[in-house]
């Protein structure tokens, strides 16, 4: 599979150049720690509020790049980040329910793999990420329910 041609500090590419995102960093700190303290179940949810185009999808975006490149994704212990942006809308709740447990996967593979090509699906289709994944059930076996649950959604379509 070939590698997405992307800087290695992030695998969600920002949207505001570095040079003009200023004074978020306490933003960024502050949820950054919160999601490693959510391995340790010692965080509490974390809801961020704020006026239209303040950077709310900026900032989760950074946070999810810190959590995925400064991390060892070999422990087992360590937060796998995941980023989902809901649609406007979707065709029916089966298609969502599919599209949602598809992202988790995909972020879950990239993470534990170190490989960010996982994560799209012009370079890597359902079927070579299930084919993937069965190849590697030895190793990340606790995704097995998951690739299940992604072959009964298939069959609600």
């Amino acid at each position: 599979m070939s590698q997405i041609q992307s800087p290695p500090n992030w695998v969600i590419k920002p949207t505001v150049p570095e040079e003009i995102y200023t004074d978020r960093q306490e933003f960024l700190d502050y949820l950054y720690q919160a999601a490693l303290k959510a391995k340790t179940r010692r965080t509490s949810s974390t809801v961020l509020l704020g006026p239209r185009r303040m950077g709310k999808t900026e900032i989760f975006k950074r946070v999810v790049n810190r959590l995925f490149f400064e991390q060892d994704h070999r422990d087992p212990q360590a937060v796998v980040p995941v980023y989902y942006s809901f649609p406007d809308t979707f065709e029916n709740r089966w298609d969502f329910a599919l599209k949602y447990v598809e992202n988790f996967i995909r972020w879950y593979v990239a993470f534990r793999f170190r490989e960010p090509s996982m994560l799209s699906e012009e370079t890597v289709n359902r079927d070579q990420l299930i084919a993937f994944i069965q190849q590697k059930m030895s190793l990340i076996g606790e995704l097995e329910p998951s690739v299940n649950f992604i072959n009964s959604l298939l069959q609600k379509l």
